[in-house]
């Protein structure tokens, strides 16, 4: 059979296959104990998946305000010390989509204890490198923490109620900004006071101890779903693929305020990235065990999710970006604060705060309006957030109360996505789909500093180092509006009422309403919905 005959064939079956699964899986479910709260310790399940998720996160940005003492003491250029930050997004987004469909199966328990082993050895060589090289490779060992977080998802989805378990994974989408609020202001006060590699050694220490409560609180795979899903062979042409174009696409995108939009380096890796995109397409549907099943991808819940993760993160991550160059500049730009690292990792904090209270007001909005009214509420409340800033960002307490408003916008926004996504896709692609989200965060959030920084670049007077202050308030408005563009691509969700009932249900529907009648651990409600 040829390759358009494979993939024709793959189409004609899936809807029939996936209705069969849906009977098996229910069926397979209460014969396991999966999904029906038989965990040992259900609450330190979903403490250490919360635990593991802050810390992977934290470490994401753990490089960026380390940057100036590196230049110094590694005695290597500022262009080349970012490296250590860059490198890191590189390796996690590569790690995600591989590490997601990995734990999808048998195998999740061991690759997230491996996955955090590998970050506790990549801090070690951190902490210990004597020549920038090694220092480059601990930080890319570290970044595969961050393509973990679809592991958690898809353990608490396996493990808990359904109703408990979609709950959990809003949280754990939340504690990606909580981690990098917290990240911040940590990594600044060792940075100012003592050695850094002691950050190298407390990332080390924090993941050490989140291997210690998975080993504990994660079931073994004999029991949920993962013990029933059959092994498959891991699509090596797909992660390969799909790495090389995410790498290239985020390369791009990190490099050009340094070498130039127009630079052929830039341009080259962009096109390699859509050539590259196009040809893993290609691939994906040709295989008969794909990295990521595209057929899901196309649901609309899933392909809104994946495009408001892109915007929201560029609004995010180039806002948290400009917060921190804002805040460090010198009073005699005639605008700035002239703080250092621990100052400007304050003014993140908030970021914190906001993600926190972010965990209710999603809860109580999806009660009332759906999953897709909080992700369009998210989306509105960032571009308030940005815009507020692009209008005033004279004092501190202006910026604290902007990145705390932020906070509340991005964690309900990211607190929608993962559930659109579950509620959308099959239990045995939980880690997949969702890897794909981050993927997806991850590049966005690398545009939005490039971005960012390159308008920044654009209003800076020749012969001088520092922007005018109309740069900033330029940056923060581009910002807002890409925003809202994550908020008005959820609106379609809100439109399309019968986007969720077209899409190939994760369990089937009397066990959604089962779930609606069952208590919860986290609290009472009733489950997600697109509309």
């Amino acid at each position: 059979m040829g390759t358009g005959d494979r993939t024709a064939a793959k189409g004609d079956t899936g809807t029939a296959d996936m209705a069969s699964a849906a009977g098996t899986i229910s069926a397979a479910r209460t014969a396991s104990g999966a999904g029906t709260g038989r965990v040992p310790r259900p609450r330190l399940l979903v403490g250490a998946l919360i635990y593991t998720g802050l810390v992977v996160s934290l470490i994401g940005t753990l490089g960026a305000p380390l940057i100036p003492l590196i230049v110094r003491e590694q005695r290597v250029s500022f262009v080349a010390a970012q490296w250590i930050l860059t490198i890191t997004l590189l390796v996690g987004a590569v790690a995600g989509p591989t590490l997601g469909r990995l734990g999808d199966g048998p195998r999740r328990k061991g690759v997230l204890m491996g996955g955090l082993g590998a970050v506790v050895l990549g801090a070690v060589v951190a902490a210990t490198a004597w020549n920038f090289p090694q220092l480059l490779v601990g930080r890319a060992l570290m970044g595969i923490g961050l393509g973990l977080m679809p592991l958690t998802f898809a353990i608490a989805r396996d493990c808990l109620p359904r109703l408990t378990g979609v709950r959990a994974v809003a949280v754990l989408s939340v504690s990606v900004a909580s981690g990098t609020g917290l990240g911040y202001p940590l990594t600044g006060v060792i940075a100012d006071h003592v050695d850094y590699r002691y950050a190298f050694w407390l990332a080390g220490l924090l993941c050490a101890a989140a291997v210690g409560l998975v080993a504990v609180a994660v079931p073994p795979a004999r029991t949920g779903l993962a013990a029933l899903a059959p092994r498959r062979p891991f699509d090596v042409p797909g992660a390969a693929l799909l790495g090389l174009a995410l790498g290239a696409v985020l390369l791009g995108f990190s490099q050009a305020p340094r070498w130039g939009w127009e630079s052929a380096p830039v341009l080259g890796l962009f096109a390699a990235s859509v050539v590259l995109a196009a040809v893993w397409v290609r691939v994906e549907h040709a295989s008969a065990a794909p990295l990521v099943e595209l057929r899901f991808l196309s649901v609309p819940a899933v392909l809104v999710s994946n495009g408001a993760a892109a915007l929201l993160g560029f609004g995010m991550f180039g806002t948290v970006s400009l917060v921190i160059r804002l805040v460090e500049t010198p009073t005699s730009a005639g605008y700035g604060f002239g703080g250092g690292v621990s100052l400007a990792g304050l003014m993140i904090m908030p970021l914190s705060v906001g993600t926190l209270a972010a965990t209710r007001v999603a809860r109580v909005a999806e009660r009332r309006f759906g999953t897709a009214a909080v992700l369009v509420l998210g989306g509105l409340v960032s571009t308030a957030a940005s815009l507020g800033l692009a209008v005033r960002h004279d004092h501190l307490v202006e910026i604290a109360a902007a990145t705390a408003l932020l906070g509340v916008g991005i964690g309900t926004g990211f607190a929608a996505m993962p559930t659109l996504i579950i509620t959308h896709v099959p239990l045995t692609e939980t880690g997949s789909a969702t890897s794909f989200n981050q993927a997806m965060r991850v590049v966005g959030g690398s545009m939005g500093s490039a971005l960012a920084a390159s308008l920044l670049e654009g209003f800076t007077p020749a012969g001088t180092p520092l922007p005018r202050d109309t740069g900033y308030s330029v940056a923060f408005l581009m910002l807002g509006l890409v925003s809202l563009l994550g908020a008005l691509l959820g609106l379609t969700l809100r439109r399309d009422r019968k986007a969720r009932a077209g899409a190939l249900p994760a369990v089937p529907a009397q066990e959604v309403t089962a779930a609606a009648e069952a208590p919860a651990t986290l609290g009472a409600g009733r489950p997600a919905s697109a509309t």
